[in-house]
């Protein structure tokens, strides 16, 4: 089914940040094992239903393109990796996600909002990528500012594998031609490096020469180039935005 499918590659990007306790409900271990094993049932919608930032995105970038599924694939594509479903995201659709839907009425400082709102009128996505570069304090569990090693974490990476698959006894750990985010000269950028992630998916077979997306170190899925083309276009934007206010 088309909404198992949706909510199994959601799985695998919220995966990594639930894992550690960032956002997310306590799944007792078990979100972990719909990752691995690909497999869906009732209960892993309702557990993404109470990712407190995640969920509401996806039911506005739905609702804009009268899908009624919110964890159909095109959804959860358009708010992970982006594409072409969210430009149907009007400006005053945005601004409620993120005044309302967010609730940063009461999260954010005044000024913090007069940074952000702005960003609405020059082509902000609901992506993942504006959320992490532009609203500087983390909004799941813990209320506490982002640095630029978190961001860099938090954001969906994206990469080449120039390894085959490495298994260890506990993870199957794979090198990826990538970037890191550093700050300098008083901006955010990427450098190109090389970066070690881990593959928690079973039935993932992966092979050198093949695209990855990654979040908090954990691969979320292979990844064809026209999603890394999306990917990097929206992180490159959403990035240029941030550099405005930082």
């Amino acid at each position: 089914m088309k909404s198992d499918i949706g909510a199994i590659t959601c799985a695998r990007y919220a995966f990594a940040p639930n894992y550690y306790h960032y956002c997310g409900p306590d799944t007792n271990g078990s979100f972990g094992a719909y990752v691995s094993s690909s497999e869906a049932d009732p209960r892993l919608e309702g557990y993404l239903a109470k990712f407190e930032t995640l969920y509401p995105y996806l039911k506005v970038i739905a609702e804009a393109n009268s899908i009624t599924d919110v964890f159909d694939p095109r959804v959860v594509d358009a708010y992970w990796v982006g594409n072409s479903l969210l430009n149907r995201v009007t400006p005053q659709k945005t601004y409620t996600a993120l005044a309302f839907d967010q609730q940063l009425e009461k999260r954010l400082s005044k000024k913090e909002l007069q940074w952000l709102y702005p960003k609405i009128d020059q082509k902000a996505k609901l992506h993942h990528s504006f959320h992490v570069f532009n609203i500087f304090t983390r909004t799941g569990h813990n209320m506490v500012a982002h640095t630029v090693d978190t961001m860099d974490q938090c954001r969906i990476g994206w990469g080449k594998i120039t390894n085959s698959n490495v298994k260890t006894r506990k993870s199957n750990k794979i090198t990826v031609m990538s970037q890191r985010l550093v700050y300098i000269n008083g901006r955010l950028q990427f450098i190109e490096t090389r970066r070690e992630v881990i593959n928690p998916i079973e039935n993932l077979r992966l092979k050198a020469g093949d695209l990855v997306s990654f979040h908090w170190g954990y691969v979320c899925e292979k990844i064809s180039q026209q999603q890394m083309k999306n990917l990097e276009q929206l992180t490159l934007h959403h990035l240029a935005l941030a550099n405005q206010t930082i």
